[in-house]
């Protein structure tokens, strides 16, 4: 069943496109005229440049100043627990950079946390990312900045090796390969 309206500019039946039985506009442009004219209008360029924005060169030049090293979680016999993923980042960059978020297969969730050390017992809490500034190597740790990797699905088991996406609010998405070690 289709819908037909009314066009109030000449009175003509439209069906729900907008189109009539002679598959023709209210301006009696056809499919490929209408295409014409919308890839000539600026809506085609800005549709164009927005789908490549994340493609940018300097999206590219900033993933390769950053390097994700040594990056480790405990291995343990137990389901649905949460870990530490920890690991060593160098930003070679001019410009800072940011951990906005970790996936890993074998975790439900990840949450940036920093440990605050006020007045009583050091305190972990969850952040909004885990800033990179420029030109410095950070390194996440137990007792400072560290992702934590929520309801682990499965058993980690020394030597063992997964692939977590480090994602980058600059530099974009960079596959870690990842160790599980007895000491992290």
């Amino acid at each position: 069943m289709s819908a037909i309206a009314t066009s109030s500019l000449d009175g003509a039946a439209l069906d729900r496109k907008g189109l009539g039985h002679n598959g023709l506009d209210r301006k009696g442009l056809d499919q490929s005229e209408r295409i014409a004219l919308f890839s000539r209008s600026g809506l085609f360029a800005i549709g164009l440049a927005t789908a490549g924005f994340g493609l940018a060169p300097g999206s590219a030049a900033a993933a390769d100043t950053l390097q994700v090293t040594n990056a480790r979680v405990p291995a343990s016999d137990q389901v649905g627990i949460d870990l530490p993923l920890l690991m060593t980042i160098r930003n070679d960059g001019a410009e800072a950079d940011a951990i906005s978020r970790v996936r890993c297969p074998m975790a439900n969730f990840s949450e940036t946390h920093t440990v605050d050390r006020g007045e009583g017992a050091p305190a972990m809490r969850a952040i909004k990312s885990i800033p990179i500034p420029e030109n410095k190597t950070v390194e996440l740790r137990r007792d400072g900045y560290h992702v934590m990797l929520l309801q682990t699905r499965q058993k980690l088991v020394d030597g063992e090796r997964f692939t977590c996406a480090v994602v980058f609010q600059n530099a974009g998405t960079k596959e870690t390969e990842v160790q599980v070690s007895r000491t992290p």
